[in-house]
């Protein structure tokens, strides 16, 4: 194995042991505690025994089933009045009354639209009904014309009708000019025989000449009449009297689709009138109900705890009274009987130590000196859709921890630390984790034998928040210093990564800004998220599951120290990430100096 001394060779190494750690003070050969050349190293045992591997989370308490009461106004309002948080109600109770005075005014103007559109639609249903009797009077005089043309028609063919009477009025005025010529001719016979005996005037025989005569052109023009009428005007009459009921009948027809066409119109003014109307009435029903809305009283009795509006930072801000709520935000949340869970986040580079069913130590800010149990009960699938906001180089998923043994004294919101216990290592040596560091592509300690500082080349396994296994390199009893020495000049890491190394060039790329924000995050108290539906949360039956099949995962809750579980950090300590994924880019830095970037 191959050994580097220190070049700090004058230098006198005096252990202390202080509570888990050795403290060295060094003197040079010019004398003790010379000030420039003074040196001050922490050291560590290295131990053998069993190491708890564990994650220490932060996280906040939630009811496993609660009543969630939500903004039901389409639109964002103000919080006129909030019901003090922590209070308890009884069903009935108003617990939140928002701002409706916008939707009053509204409701005032869509009344006075409501009228309007009910005098539209009784105007277009009697107009409608109106037309349907117009239709009906136009068909029945159409029938009515088509009729009486089939009578004319009749009356004027059928025996002894209009052509026989006027045939025959011909032929009677024929024969009533022979009748009255007859007579003329006996008179002008009897004139004639006077006149020739010299008893009738010359002048009374030319005027019984002219009347004979005068009849005799009556007579040929009564037959003339006849004649025609036999030729002609018969015919004529007959297409006049045909064509007329052929008309009527077409007039039906037209008449019918007229009457179609223009109740289509009134119908479809009727219809559409209808329909603004209820339309119009919906909308008011509308505003009714919202308006309804504005007042939101606790379904049953239980505790009002405030919601937080969403920020794609993470962590959001309580609703408050005179503040402002969105559609379907939640407002309040009663949590029911039942049980608690703790809504946790994981750094992705832990992810694949963590699984469901897993044992948890609880323990919660609020009420101290207490520890409770619990296990996983949901792994997001996919990470946070807040982290990536917050940082984009940082993925985080959310985690369920159910309670097991939760008191009343617990409430929803309360700041929690997590403790889960992934496995227990038997018999395993172990070193601080910040006796660790990176010399190029080699994972290396430094052992002080008392005389000089040793480089020391390791093989490093699993870790919890303050101790890492060591698989080789180490042998139990040794002192590791806990800071490198002076002198510690790292080389930079190869391309290639160690063997066991589990970060990916990507995140040794980014390594420098990912710690950069990161630590400065830690530093300013940032924290906590929102859930951000990375994965389906389970069932009350999936649950149960899990817990009844689970088995001693984690090695169990163990005691203060490492052999009985004591490795994990206080509640509320940042998770650290496994030697084995520090990236190059700090490979001067100890594990432990990693971890803290990474939490």
């Amino acid at each position: 194995m191959k050994k580097k001394k220190s070049r700090g060779g004058g230098i006198l190494f005096v252990l202390l042991l202080v509570g888990g750690g050795v403290v060295a003070w060094g003197a040079t050969k010019g004398g003790w505690f010379r000030a420039e050349e003074e040196v001050a190293l922490a050291g560590a045992e290295v131990r053998r025994g069993d190491l708890l591997i564990s994650e220490t989370v932060r996280g906040n308490l939630e009811a496993k089933e609660s009543i969630s009461l939500r903004s039901e106004i389409e639109r964002e309002v103000t919080i006129l009045y909030l019901i003090d948080e922590g209070t308890k109600v009884s069903e009935g109770d108003l617990v939140c009354e928002l701002d409706v005075s916008e939707l009053e005014d509204r409701k005032i103007s869509q009344e006075i639209e409501v009228k309007s559109a009910e005098a539209t639609f009784t105007k277009a249903r009697e107009q409608y009904e109106i037309q349907v009797i117009q239709n009906e009077t136009d068909l029945a005089d159409a029938k009515l014309q088509e009729e009486l043309a089939r009578m004319d028609l009749e009356k004027y063919v059928v025996t002894d009708g209009e052509w026989t009477n006027e045939l025959a009025a011909s032929e009677e005025a024929i024969a009533l000019k022979k009748e009255e010529l007859v007579r003329a001719e006996d008179v002008l016979r009897n004139t004639q025989i006077l006149f020739d005996k010299g008893f009738a005037q010359a002048l009374e025989l030319e005027g019984d000449t002219a009347t004979v005569r005068r009849i005799g052109v009556e007579i040929d023009q009564a037959k003339r009449d006849r004649d025609l009428k036999v030729a002609y005007e018969h015919d004529r009459r007959l297409k006049e009297l045909g064509a007329a009921v052929k008309t009527a009948e077409r007039n039906i027809e037209k008449t019918r689709k007229q009457a179609i066409a223009r109740l289509a119109d009134f119908e479809a003014e009727r219809e559409s009138a209808s329909y603004k109307l209820k339309r119009e009435q919906d909308s008011l029903a509308r505003i009714n109900q919202q308006v309804g809305k504005a007042k939101i009283y606790a379904p049953e009795e239980g505790i009002v705890v405030y919601g937080r509006k969403k920020s794609r930072w993470g962590g959001g801000e309580p609703v408050e009274q005179g503040g402002t709520v969105y559609e379907r935000q939640e407002i309040i949340s009663m949590p029911k009987p039942g049980g608690m869970t703790v809504e946790a986040s994981l750094h992705e580079t832990r992810l694949k130590l963590v699984k469901e069913g897993q044992n948890c130590r609880i323990s919660i800010d609020a009420l101290p000196g207490r520890s409770y149990e619990g296990f996983v009960s949901f792994v997001a699938v996919l990470p946070d859709s807040g982290s990536y906001w917050a940082n984009p180089n940082q993925r985080i998923y959310k985690a369920e921890i159910t309670i097991e043994d939760a008191v009343p004294e617990m409430r929803p919101g309360m700041s929690c630390g997590i403790e889960i216990l992934v496995e227990n290592l038997v018999d395993v040596l172990y070193v601080p984790r910040q006796a660790v560091f990176f010399d190029g592509d080699r994972t290396v300690a430094f052992v002080n034998n008392g005389e000089e500082v040793e480089t020391r080349e390791v093989q490093v396994g699993q870790d919890n928040s303050r101790w890492v296994s060591i698989s080789e390199g180490l042998s139990e009893g040794e002192f590791v210093l806990l800071t490198p020495p002076a002198d510690f000049d790292p080389a930079p890491r190869a391309t290639s990564r160690p063997e066991g190394s589990e970060a990916s060039a990507e995140l040794a790329e980014k390594a420098p800004k990912v710690l950069a924000e990161q630590t400065k995050r830690t530093r300013s108290g940032e924290s906590g998220g929102e859930r951000s539906g990375g994965g389906r949360k389970p069932s009350a039956e999936q649950i149960e599951a899990i817990r009844k099949s689970r088995g001693k995962q984690g090695g169990g809750a163990g005691g203060g120290g490492p052999k009985g579980g004591g490795g994990a950090a206080q509640a509320g300590a940042a998770t650290k990430v496994v030697p084995a994924a520090v990236p190059a880019a700090v490979e001067a830095g100890s594990l432990d100096q990693v971890g803290a970037g990474q939490e």
